[in-house]
């Protein structure tokens, strides 16, 4: 007997699907204290305004791309977070977005399902167990940016640390964004 022909169907996607992690950090004028280099028997100083002013950094990340969106809100509440997924949405134009985060309160409000319905047809949220940061790929950059720009240093004003922090985003090298996302750069490009 002759097995039937199979012919290979090809399914296309209506929408390319892009994968992204999201978080939010808190940005607070009175630095980090941590581990430093210091002379022995001498005690490092390190300065404080005094009165301390926060504001939020909200992100989200491509992976493996590594394209990124980086927001600085005065609030990290169910509003901003919003904003920050809409204005994430604008950014990819059409593609669905999966949405990558943890299970923080203005994350689970019941305030923001209106705006998660709203967009359902362009964006999936996919929760995190309870208590597993090392899942989210972002937060292996707040870890390595706070080592970098807010430990054991003092910024004159608050805008300044706002700039190093946008900066030092910025400028941050590829190869060494792509180390701390567990990402293995490609050496050559995908075949077209």
């Amino acid at each position: 007997m002759v097995a039937p022909y199979f012919s290979a169907m090809i399914i296309v996607p209506k929408q390319r699907g892009r994968l992204f992690f999201y978080d939010e950090t808190d940005i607070c004028w009175c630095p980090d204290t941590g581990r430093i280099y210091q002379l022995p028997n001498a005690q490092a100083k390190i300065d404080s305004p005094g009165q301390n002013q926060v504001r939020y950094l909200l992100g989200s990340v491509e992976y493996p791309t590594g394209e990124g969106l980086y927001e600085i809100y005065p609030k990290k509440r169910n509003e901003e977070v919003s904003k920050h997924l809409a204005h994430l949405l604008e950014m990819c134009d059409g593609d669905f977005c999966f949405v990558v985060w943890d299970n923080a309160s203005q994350h689970t409000t019941p305030m923001l399902l209106p705006f998660l319905c709203d967009n359902s047809h362009r964006l999936m949220m996919v929760n995190l167990p309870t208590y597993s940061p090392h899942l989210n790929k972002i937060e292996k950059l707040w870890w390595y940016m706070r080592d970098k720009i807010t430990r054991n240093h003092f910024y004159q004003t608050f805008d300044a640390l706002c700039q190093a922090l946008t900066g030092w985003l910025e400028r941050l090298p590829f190869s060494r964004f792509c180390s701390l996302m567990g990402i293995k750069p490609r050496e050559k490009p995908l075949a077209a």
